[in-house]
C-alpha cells in the first residue's frame, strides 16, 4: 500500500510541475509548427532529389526531433527554454537520433522480414515490437539527460525500464491514451499547415514530454527505498 502512495506522490509532483513549466514555456509549443513547416519544405525538395532526397529528409527529421528534445531538456534542467536555445538546438542531438533511428531501421528492414518467414511469424513480430517499445521507452530522456552513445543508450534504457517499469509505465500509458484520444477529436478546423486538432495534439505531446523528463529524473536518481523514505519525511 505504501508503494502506491509513494508512486502517486511522485506522479503528483511530476504532473504538477510539468503543467507549471509547460505554461511558463508556452512559446516552445510553437516550435512544433516550425518543425512541421521545415519538414514540409524539405519533403518538396527531397521529392526532386531521388534517393539523396530520402537521406536529406531523414536527417532533417532527426534534426527536428533532436531540437525538440534539447528544448525539453532546457525546460527540465533549467525551467526555461529561450529563443537562443532554439537556435542552438538543431545540431545538439542530431547524431544520437540518427543512431537510434538506424537501429530501428535495421530491425524493420532486416529483423522483421526474417521473423515473418518463420512459423507464427506474425505473432513473433508482434512480441518483438512490444519488447522494443518497452525496452527502448526511456531512450528520448536518456538522449538528453544521459548523453550516452547509441549502444549505451540501448543498454541504459533496458536497465532503467527493468528497475522502474512499475512506476514508469502507468503514467506514460495514461498520457499515451490522452494523446491517442486527441487524435480522434472531430475538430479538423484550419488548413493543411495549421488546424485545431494539430494544435491540441501538439500541446498534449509537449506536456507529456516535459512530464516524462521530470518523472525520469525522479526515478533515475532515487531508489524505491529512497522514495519511500522521502515520502515519509514529506508527509
Amino acid at each position: 500500500m505504501e508503494w502506491l502512495l509513494v508512486t502517486l506522490h511522485v506522479y503528483r509532483k511530476a504532473f504538477g510541475r510539468a503543467g507549471a513549466l509547460a505554461v511558463k514555456n508556452w512559446p516552445v509549443l510553437g516550435s512544433v509548427f516550425v518543425y512541421g513547416a521545415i519538414m514540409s519544405i524539405t519533403a518538396q525538395i527531397a521529392g526532386l532529389a531521388g534517393m539523396a532526397g530520402g537521406f536529406l529528409l531523414s536527417l532533417v527529421w532527426a534534426a527536428c526531433v533532436g531540437s525538440f528534445l534539447y528544448l525539453v531538456e532546457m525546460i527540465v534542467r533549467t525551467n526555461k527554454a529561450t529563443l537562443q536555445d532554439f537556435r542552438n538546438s538543431f545540431g545538439a542531438y542530431l547524431w544520437d537520433v540518427v543512431g537510434i533511428t538506424f537501429v530501428l531501421w535495421l530491425f524493420s528492414s532486416l529483423g522483421a522480414p526474417a521473423l515473418l518467414q518463420v512459423p507464427q511469424g506474425d505473432l513473433l513480430l508482434l512480441f518483438a515490437e512490444i519488447a522494443l517499445f518497452v525496452l527502448l521507452n526511456a531512450v528520448p530522456e536518456l538522449i538528453y539527460l544521459g548523453h550516452y552513445s547509441t549502444v549505451a543508450l540501448l543498454s541504459e534504457s533496458y536497465s532503467f525500464v527493468a528497475a522502474n517499469w512499475i512506476e514508469w509505465f502507468p503514467a506514460n500509458i495514461v498520457v499515451a491514451a490522452i494523446i491517442y484520444g486527441t487524435t480522434l477529436l472531430p475538430i479538423d478546423l484550419g488548413n493543411a499547415y495549421f488546424n485545431l486538432k494539430t494544435a491540441v495534439v501538439a500541446l498534449v505531446i509537449y506536456f507529456a514530454m516535459v512530464m516524462r523528463g521530470l518523472l525520469f529524473l525522479e526515478l533515475h536518481n532515487t531508489t524505491h527505498r529512497g522514495r519511500a523514505f522521502k515520502y515519509r519525511m514529506e508527509s
